[in-house]
């Protein structure tokens, strides 16, 4: 899949959305060791509205852009094709369809992405269905679907009020608060990322706090570790490392102990053997996909 060329229809599996007109595909098959090839593909064309960075401010209706484009795709098989390149910012733009449905124009005749025409200087770098695109716009418009809606209000309502994040600078967030009030109660969320095996990052809905949790009682393999740190919430089993108290904790998983010692040492760590399969095998399951998560300890 990684060397695909443009116009060259493929076939993959939608890993993950990470926004209402991009999603991650995974090839159906291959002959090498390790995870399967994987190709992130933004959708011809279309500029859906802009999700928020930690801190910032979604632009109207991205949430629910997303979520439309992960409700209509996420774990499916796609067929799909690179329409052309833009090498200035390293992204592949493409045509993908799920059986006879072309998902550009689903998303667009919903509301959920604006249609960008192409100017002189990206001629040729547009989709090949550009003028039923430009149409369906037109027709979502003028009935207020999706971001085009005519409802006072809307526009701002559809905006996301972020808590403070418990990954990154958790200064502002509560996690002995949100384990006692939530504590072995079934909580709704939804996967953004999988660090490894067995730690996972989560949006809590419906607040929408950003946190990352480690499944109790497995150790994968770790994916090694980057110069950055992060605050955690874990669900881990209370007689092992989910006390809170002063007595001696048991042996931290490999992913708790790089947490830790990220603000102690700029010194990158290699992944485990296997690491990149465990992450891959958590991915398949759960990343962009609907969870409950029940916490345990922090």
């Amino acid at each position: 899949m990684a060397s695909a060329t443009e116009n060259q229809w493929l076939k993959g599996r939608v890993k993950a959305v990470t926004s209402g007109d991009c999603l991650v595909i995974t090839a159906l098959t291959h002959s090498r060791a390790g995870p399967p090839p994987e190709k992130t593909i933004t959708l011809s064309s279309l500029m859906a509205p802009k999700m928020a960075r930690r801190e910032g401010t979604d632009e109207p209706f991205a949430w629910e852009s997303k979520e439309f484009l992960r409700k209509l795709c996420i774990g499916k098989e796609v067929a799909f094709k690179v329409d052309y390149k833009v090498e200035a910012i390293g992204r592949e733009f493409g045509s993908v369809f799920l059986g006879n449905e072309n998902l550009a124009k689903l998303v667009v005749q919903n509301g959920w992405a604006k249609v960008k025409e192409g100017g002189q200087q990206n001629q040729g770098k547009v989709s090949p269905y550009i003028a039923e695109l430009l149409q369906l716009q037109e027709q979502a418009n003028q009935e207020g679907f999706g971001r085009w809606s005519k409802v006072p209000g809307a526009s701002e309502a559809s905006v996301r009020k972020l808590p403070p994040s418990a990954i990154g600078d958790s200064g502002g967030f509560d996690a002995m608060g949100l384990l006692a009030a939530n504590k072995g109660k079934p909580m709704e969320g939804i996967v953004e990322q999988v660090r490894d095996g067995s730690t996972i990052r989560v949006y809590l809905l419906p607040e929408f706090q950003f946190v990352q949790v480690f499944v109790a009682g497995v150790q994968s393999p770790s994916m090694g570790r980057r110069n950055t740190n992060a605050s955690v919430v874990e669900a881990v089993p209370e007689e092992t490392n989910g006390d809170v108290s002063g007595e001696s904790r048991g042996p931290l998983t490999s992913a708790q102990r790089l947490a830790a010692s990220a603000a102690a040492s700029s010194v990158e760590v290699s992944s485990d053997p296997f690491g990149a399969e465990a992450k891959y095998f958590t991915e398949h399951r759960v990343l962009s996909r609907d969870v409950r998560i029940v916490l345990e300890g922090v």
